[in-house]
Parts: structure tokens; C-alpha cells; sequence
């Protein structure tokens, strides 16, 4: 039974460490590609597991973790919003409705605007008009 146990053991050893290869980075394999390790575990099965092991613990350990932020896995960092500035505040509001160049334009579309209106109500004939060379009733 003994045997049996460390039999099943050694497989799960060598199946454990296939897997990890196959789904590491290539940066685990410390400068060997996936494939040779592979052919290594296979071929060696206790020292290429073990070593295995060893150099993928060894380059995981070396490369830094991202930087974890946010909830849950650290402090909530706080709101950053760019410095807001009331209107009436700042240096390039108006004084005078006049200055500003938008306000100004406005004000010439509508006097146009009303200007072409009155045009058209003179040039429209009134119901009341006599209409020249025609029948009187």
C-alpha cells in the first residue's frame, strides 16, 4: 500500500508540473522554452519536476505583482477632480453683454431678421388697397 501511495505521488508530481508548464509565461521557464522543459519532465520525470519547480518558483518570486488598488483587495483612493472655478470667477467673463463678440453677432442676426420682416409686411398688399387699373364695385 505504501508503494501505491508514493507511485500515485510521483504522478501527481509529474502530471502537476506538465500542467504548469503548459499554462506558465515564458518568463517562468528561466530563459528555456516550454517545449524543453516538456521534454525534460518527460525524460527526467523527478528532476525535471523538481527542477521545474525550483526555476519557475525562483521567476515568478523575481517578477514584480501589478499594484493592486481599489476594493476589495485595498484602500479606496480618493476622488481626484480637477479644480472646479466658478463662472462670476474667472478673469474671462464678460462685464458687458455688448463685449462679448457671440452676444454682438446675435443681436445683428435679429435686427436683420426683423428688418427683413418689416420689409416683407410693406411690400405685402393689404386687403383694404385699391388695386390700380382694376374693377370698381
Amino acid at each position: 500500500m505504501p508503494r501505491v501511495l508514493l507511485m500515485l505521488a510521483f504522478l501527481a508530481l509529474v502530471v502537476y508540473t506538465l500542467v504548469d508548464v503548459v499554462q506558465s509565461d515564458e518568463e517562468d521557464g528561466g530563459g528555456i522554452q516550454k517545449g524543453f522543459w516538456i521534454i525534460i519532465i518527460l525524460l527526467l520525470p523527478f528532476a525535471g519536476s523538481i527542477a521545474w519547480l525550483l526555476v519557475s518558483r525562483r521567476a515568478r518570486a523575481n517578477r514584480r505583482p501589478a499594484p493592486r488598488t481599489g476594493y476589495p483587495a485595498g484602500p479606496v483612493p480618493p476622488a481626484q477632480y480637477p479644480g472646479r472655478r466658478r463662472t462670476w470667477e474667472t478673469a474671462e467673463s464678460q462685464a458687458d453683454p455688448d463685449d462679448d463678440p457671440e452676444m454682438r453677432w446675435l443681436l445683428e442676426q435679429a435686427r436683420l431678421k426683423h428688418e427683413r420682416e418689416q420689409g416683407a409686411r410693406e411690400a405685402t398688399p393689404r386687403p383694404d388697397d385699391e388695386v390700380p387699373g382694376g374693377a370698381a364695385g
